[in-house]
């Protein structure tokens, strides 16, 4: 790792430029922001439909939509942070543990959940139709 030869203001002011690009919950900028505004228009979708299959389909779509949205915010998070604390171990003359979190960047831990078992708040919100929202195999 003594081949590094890095600017850190400038990774930094990157990371912090990436950052904004995904935006924080509950900002309503960026990724995470466009992720709220498609949850909210799904859910007026199923309502204004009142229909059960319209629902049932725009909740498939849902479950498949917010698992690769939520990976990808996860991963890129991931992604920033080892980056940053990289450059901040480099920055200290750390080169063992800045290898070590440049390693470690963009790992995320797998999710609790699979599309197949997560049910959208498409399917749950109690206006989207007027039968109560299917329930997958496994109960929730």
């Amino acid at each position: 790792m003594t081949s590094w030869d890095i600017q850190p203001g400038e990774v930094l002011s990157v990371l912090e430029s990436v950052m904004g690009h995904v935006g924080g919950e509950g900002s309503g900028e960026g990724l995470v922001g466009c992720i709220d505004r498609m949850e909210t228009s799904l859910i007026n979708a199923s309502s204004h439909a009142k229909s059960v299959a319209v629902s049932m389909a725009l909740a498939e779509f849902a479950e498949h939509y917010f698992a690769f949205s939520g990976d990808m915010v996860a991963l890129t998070g991931s992604a920033i942070e080892g980056a940053g604390e990289a450059t901040v171990h480099y920055n200290n003359g750390n080169l063992e543990m800045a290898a070590e979190s440049q390693a470690n960047a963009g790992e995320i831990p797998p999710r609790p959940w699979t599309p197949a078992t997560r049910r959208s708040p498409v399917a749950t919100s109690p206006s989207s139709h007027p039968h109560p929202a299917p329930v997958t195999e496994t109960g929730q």
